[in-house]
């Protein structure tokens, strides 16, 4: 389903069948007869970026052009803003590869579903009540969502449709809550918004308890009006849900007809991915002038005067 980051720039082959095609023609913009032109043209400006060695590969360059709806100024903006986070957060992006967070996805907090919702998103699902906070940090949970979504959006099909999350909050604790910091919450909706080039159709939070309005909070402010738009707060109805996938499609705590994790063979695709990941590694700004004192701890904070400083250098 996923395929290798490492290609050459003149072997691109479009997967997009003629009605993905017809789509991302009406919604991004995007020529097959000018398709290449504008990706030659994002790099040879971002080769002009001092210090940055981006990757500068078709594929790669094609999901930001997308994600921005090939709109040149906007797309390059994201791009840097995607080695800019990096850069400044070493704790969370150094060495990044999926069997550094194995753990996570061993407790099953997160899956990948199969099918795909009627729109053609990719689905994801996120639940907490499988996350022990005194095992490991919520610092872990972003780094399994940045690996995730990265190895998600490969897929050309979802650059185009999008991307389905799901969050099943029934089992939400207070030492959960307690992690997620209003630094972490910023970094974690920036990287959502503005980072990785990604098109959040739909977002639904179901079984949500009252514990949830200290995670709203906390997350709210930092939202977009366009975020805001496609997140949907279910409680414990799924009927809405059930609108945007066959149950048959589901799994069963969200009122569906398949076992939890019943597509374990993508995660272990991911976790078999390593060697992708520490390619990409291989790129980004040269100069690493990072300061020690602003690294995330290991309890899940982080240093809030790094944290301002990197957004202020993110255009958000």
């Amino acid at each position: 389903m996923f395929k290798s980051s490492k290609k050459k720039e003149d072997s691109y082959v479009c997967t997009l069948d003629s009605e993905v095609q017809e789509k991302a023609t009406k919604e991004l913009n995007e020529d097959p007869k000018t398709r290449l032109l504008e990706v030659k043209n994002l790099k040879t400006r971002l080769e002009k970026v001092p210090g940055l060695q981006p990757r500068t590969d078709v594929q790669f360059l094609l999901r930001f052009l997308r994600a921005r709806k090939f709109d040149q100024e906007r797309t390059f903006q994201l791009v840097k803003n995607y080695y800019d986070i990096r850069l400044h957060f070493p704790d969370i992006f150094s060495d990044l590869k999926p069997t550094r967070v194995r753990h996570v996805f061993d407790d099953g907090v997160f899956e990948v579903l199969k099918h795909r919702d009627k729109d053609g998103c990719r689905i994801v699902i996120f639940r907490p009540e499988a996350w022990d906070p005194e095992r490991y940090p919520i610092i872990d949970l972003l780094k399994v969502v940045y690996v995730l979504l990265a190895k998600v959006l490969e897929e050309e099909v979802i650059q185009v449709n999008g991307v389905h999350l799901i969050s099943y909050f029934s089992s939400l604790t207070l030492k959960q809550v307690s992690q997620l910091t209003p630094s972490l919450a910023k970094f974690f909706i920036s990287t959502i918004q503005d980072v990785l080039p990604m098109r959040l159709k739909r977002y639904d939070i179901v079984k949500e308890p009252a514990l949830f309005d200290v995670v709203w909070a906390i997350l709210k402010p930092f939202m977009k009006e366009k975020l805001l738009g496609r997140i949907f707060l279910n409680g414990d109805k799924l009927d809405k849900l059930h609108a945007t996938i066959q149950p048959e499609f589901l799994p069963s705590d969200l009122g569906g007809k398949l076992p939890k994790h019943s597509n374990k063979d993508l995660i272990e695709s991911l976790l078999a991915s390593d060697a992708q990941f520490e390619e990409d590694n291989k790129f980004g700004f040269v100069k690493m002038n990072v300061n020690s004192d602003t690294s995330v701890s290991k309890s899940g904070d982080a240093d809030m005067q790094g944290l301002g400083g990197t957004f202020k250098k993110l255009e958000i």
